[in-house]
């Protein structure tokens, strides 16, 4: 008899087939017929596997009602919408893709960086308006050679981010709570910096930490304060890492030059952010981990996963155990 995966999140289209592809008859899939608490509940109890994926919280009532619950597997690595404690003392193990949609966050992380030096938001639109002021225009873009780029989490993300930076000419400062080895640093041509210089320091600030109660709205009037005049922000890490409000009176008053925004405080957003507001605020609805690429790396590796712990042959599953 075919065990039930059951997925939090509902998808139509493309990425429904690219997840039922990577299914395929070995198991059946379950989806929910609308994205809330209460449809996650009501389905709970047919799931043999809880594959997550969006923001549905997996918390201690969804987990007490799990009777035939195996095992979890995050399509990401993101665990803030996790309750691990009650995983934890139910014996139910939980595995993450770790690093699998890196490559696509740390393009998206330049893209970001490069659109918002070279006004591409302005130079777009001026184009679209029939307006051609070649030198007038171009004046009021700028290179990224010679810029300092700070990176606050050196993770899988931060390290690919530093790698594909490298050619620009930058120079890289960072910073995480576990320092990098320093043939690491030499190889990713990284120096680290505590977080209050590197505020202080980096033309650039790029967000690639996790999200946890010691860093929530690490980016606040506070630390902004700290920044450069007319530095940039980039965030394709959480939303709740940066306080929009306060980004948005920076953006107003010129202290935030420009920023490039993946993920907000809420998702998806209930109104239009204050971000919106402004044209240098260049602003994506968290794709940036969502590539073609990496979307379909991500449903392979996780449903890969599944049915090797299926088949009890745990040494071949590729993502990190964090729970079990």
């Amino acid at each position: 008899m075919k065990r039930t995966i059951l997925l939090t999140n509902q998808y139509q289209g493309t990425p429904f087939k690219i997840l039922e592809e990577a299914v395929g008859d070995d198991f059946y899939l379950l989806m929910l017929p609308r994205v809330d608490k209460e449809a996650l509940l009501e389905a709970i109890g047919q799931a043999d596997y809880l594959l997550v994926s969006g923001r549905l919280k997996v918390d201690r009532d969804l987990v007490l009602a799990a009777k035939k619950l195996r095992m979890v597997q995050r399509t990401g690595v993101g665990l803030d919408n996790i309750d691990l404690d009650a995983l934890k003392n139910c014996g139910i193990p939980l595995y993450v893709n770790r690093g699998v949609n890196a490559i696509s966050v740390a393009e998206h992380t330049v893209m970001l960086m490069l659109s918002a030096l070279k006004k591409s938001y302005m130079v777009n639109r001026q184009m679209r308006d029939g307006i051609w002021k070649k030198q007038e225009t171009g004046l009021k873009t700028h290179e990224i050679f010679g810029r300092t780029i700070g990176l606050i989490g050196m993770g899988h993300i931060g390290k690919l981010t530093a790698q594909r930076l490298s050619a620009f000419g930058v120079k890289i400062i960072y910073y995480d709570r576990i320092r990098l080895s320093p043939e690491e640093e030499r190889s990713l041509g990284v120096s680290y910096l505590d977080q209050e210089a590197l505020l202080r320091q980096a033309d650039i600030l790029s967000l690639h930490c996790g999200l946890n109660k010691d860093n929530e709205y690490l980016i606040n009037r506070k630390s902004i304060a700290l920044m450069k005049d007319g530095a940039v922000l980039v965030n394709t890490a959480r939303g709740r890492l940066v306080c929009e409000d306060d980004l948005a009176d920076a953006l107003a008053s010129g202290k935030i030059s420009a920023c490039g925004i993946d993920t907000f405080e809420e998702e998806p957003p209930k109104s239009i952010s204050r971000l919106a507001a402004f044209d240098q605020a260049l602003l994506s609805p968290h794709i940036g981990g969502v590539s073609y690429e990496a979307f379909s790396r991500m449903m392979e590796k996780a449903v890969y996963n599944i049915s090797m712990y299926d088949q009890g042959r745990l040494e071949e599953i590729e993502g990190n155990r964090i729970i079990g």
